[in-house]
């Protein structure tokens, strides 16, 4: 069997597919894997694994062909041919898709495969996407961003990553260890470094002895994302303060060298204790095997650090949106500001005077985090110190569900309808989503209702199961409520289906989901009910029966939601209410 997955994106989101990578590897051991990326990015793949061969898409080459007079006018569809060609050659079974923009989607397209995942537009400009998860992905963006999927997640669920999670065997296979691969040009740089930070003494472990790493990442691909140097110099100089046996490197390209070594001699203190790190995407892998802790931007060095074994923390700044594309390991933190205005669009300026965004985000609220982790702190500490941070939130990765979620340290509203509602609905998302693309054994209901439990006890610590049982009963009577309008809803489309092109029948249905959307978005509980419904109402220019099939669709995914929503719900009810018996009986 033959693979191409195609990512014609950035460095950081090529190795946001790694832990993709390992589940197709898992699933098809004997496969051959081939990578499509785009030139620039081909260094990212000399850290992933579980693949053969790397194909380069020259896009920069096909677009100065198109505005270069000198280029011959064909040049550019000539090239492509010959590319689409070759490809095509290669009679691969599986087309796998991770990049999610038209570019990609026509390419796709043009490319032969027996079957195709992620988006692929035919030559009528018909759009497939052959997993509901891309589907999901191409509607996400009308999500609030807390219940957004990390794309990584998304990019792992859509080809049967979390059925993978679910049997015992994936485990044992290492789904998520040893994502990338460290290469022994990025081992001998990061010796290198080490040697030169600890002037080569080693402990009878092999590790560098009487000390900490701290490893510091100031630039990032946008301005607009980065905390400012100013803001890391004062955060080096405080943590080194405090912790004696200390060293910080401060990480870079070697575009950057300047600015990093211009930035080390700054830091006031013992100088042999900041080195500059010049090292390339394979060192910088070996290197964060050995730091303690990174702090770093929204950055390519982010999504390296997710996929190693050092604890990253995040400052998502500007456009950096860290439900979506931030971190993804357990246990790793991010530290956001609370501006409106964040996350911005990615090639936008900045409106505002000064950089707000960053300069929400206290420099002694960054270096509390660096100190907790260095010092190896509970996260039920890390929690109370957080919750007198008022200017930032101060998020954890928690992948107790199996996908990356934000769980909040400190300014956490507590208990209410609308906070519970969103998290039980980001759950039967999920369920619907798996259960769409026939990966979800609805005999495994028990075991992901048990992790919703564990899932709502850490994001609501201090909650009682008698406050869990209150509200989901109250939840569960909306969410009734909200079944019956949806069957009433199912009723009037059945008889509209002998006579779609009746205006008449077409307006009466639309004048009722009208009022019944305005009635489901008044309760927290029925409010992912009345966002499909507004996309019914806002389409106006469909054929009727193409606006007929799509309402269908809609309605028919409503009664999944709610059923999946149901059975969460009366399960969570169930939990708590044996643990309170449990609880009092001991």
């Amino acid at each position: 069997m033959k693979i191409l997955v195609v990512n014609l994106l950035r460095l950081g989101y090529v190795i946001s597919m790694a832990p993709a990578l390992r589940a197709i590897r898992l699933q098809n051991p004997g496969a051959k894997i081939h990578l499509l990326v785009n030139k620039g990015v081909e260094q990212a793949t000399r850290i992933l694994s579980d693949f053969e061969k790397v194909h380069i898409f020259e896009r920069d080459r096909l677009q100065q062909g198109l505005v270069d007079a000198n280029r011959p006018m064909f040049e550019s569809f000539d090239v492509l041919s010959e590319f689409v060609e070759q490809l095509g050659e290669e009679n691969y079974d599986l087309l796998i898709n991770f990049t999610h923009n038209r570019l990609s989607g026509w390419l796709c397209g043009l490319l032969p495969a027996k079957r195709k995942i992620g988006l692929a537009l035919d030559g009528a400009g018909g759009v497939s996407f052959g997993s509901a998860w891309f589907r999901h992905l191409n509607q996400q963006v009308d999500f609030e961003e807390t219940q957004s999927f990390n794309h990584s997640d998304v990019f792992f669920a859509s080809i049967g990553g979390l059925k993978l999670q679910r049997e015992n065997h994936a485990r044992e296979a290492g789904l998520r260890d040893s994502l990338l691969s460290e290469t022994e040009a990025g081992r001998a740089e990061a010796e290198t470094l080490l040697r030169k930070m600890y002037q080569g003494t080693r402990g009878t472990t092999g590790s560098y002895v009487a000390g900490q790493i701290l490893a510091i990442q100031l630039s990032t691909s946008d301005e607009k994302k980065e905390w400012g140097d100013s803001r890391f110099r004062a955060l080096a100089e405080s943590v080194l303060r405090t912790h004696a046996n200390l060293k910080i490197a401060v990480l870079g390209a070697p575009s950057e060298q300047e600015r990093i070594e211009k930035f080390s001699r700054s830091i006031e203190g013992d100088g042999s204790r900041i080195h500059s790190a010049i090292l390339s995407i394979a060192g910088v892998l070996s290197f964060l095997e050995e730091a303690d802790i990174l702090v770093t931007g929204d950055t390519s060095i982010k999504h390296v650090a997710s996929a190693a074994s050092v604890v990253t923390v995040e400052l998502a700044v500007g456009s950096a949106d860290p439900f979506r594309t931030g971190s993804w390991k357990e246990g790793d933190l991010v530290v956001a500001g609370r501006e409106a205005c964040r996350p911005c669009g990615h090639s936008e300026k900045c409106h505002r005077e000064t950089h707000a965004c960053a300069s929400a985000i206290p420099v002694e609220d960054v270096s509390m985090i660096v100190s907790s982790v260095l010092s190896c702190e509970s996260r039920s500490v890390l929690r109370a110190r957080s919750s007198r941070m008022s200017k930032c939130d101060v998020y954890e990765v928690d992948r107790t569900e199996g996908m990356a979620q934000l769980v909040a340290l400190n300014g956490i509203e507590g208990l209410s309808d609308r906070n519970l509602a969103l998290s039980l609905e980001r759950t039967a998302r999920r369920l619907s989503l798996e259960l769409k693309d026939g990966r979800l054994d609805r005999m495994s209901m028990g075991s992901e209702i048990r992790l919703a439990k564990y899932a709502l006890k850490r994001k609501f610590s201090g909650v009682s199961n008698d406050e869990f049982r209150h509200a989901l009963s109250e939840g569960e009577l909306r969410i009734r409520h909200a079944e019956g309008i949806v069957r009433s809803l199912r009723l009037q489309l059945d008889r509209l289906r002998e006579s779609i092109q009746d205006p008449k029948r077409s307006q009466e249905l639309i004048a009722s989901i009208a009022v019944l959307r305005s009635r489901l978005t008044k309760n927290p509980w029925t409010y992912f009910v009345a966002e499909p419904l507004m996309a019914i109402l806002e389409d106006d220019r469909s054929a009727p029966f193409t606006k007929y099939r799509r309402t269908s669709d809609s309605i028919s995914d409503l009664e999944v939601r709610i059923e999946m929503t149901l059975k969460i719900v009366r399960g969570l009810e169930t939990e708590f209410e044996n643990e309170s018996t449990l609880e009092d009986r001991v």
